[in-house]
């Protein structure tokens, strides 16, 4: 292979990870702010902050190869 920069046949291919995370928080639960209303009466709206801030995250990891050339560092 080629550097199409400096024309040089010093080029080695190398694999790239780019790696991202999501993270989603939960809000206020309005089932269960209800549900406690049912059988607390007004304290059991509080019900509702019952696992707020928990979330999940999911982490996605997309690999993809570069060549790079020795002499003059271009990478394509």
């Amino acid at each position: 292979m080629i550097c199409p920069k400096c024309g040089s046949n010093q080029v080695v291919m190398q694999q790239v990870a780019n790696t991202t995370t999501d993270t989603k928080t939960k809000g206020f639960g309005w089932c269960k702010a209800c549900l406690g209303y049912v059988l607390f009466n007004v304290p059991g709206i509080l019900c509702g902050l019952c696992g707020m801030g928990k979330g999940k995250s999911k982490t996605t990891t997309k690999t993809h190869v570069v060549n790079v050339c020795q002499t003059c560092g271009y990478r394509f």
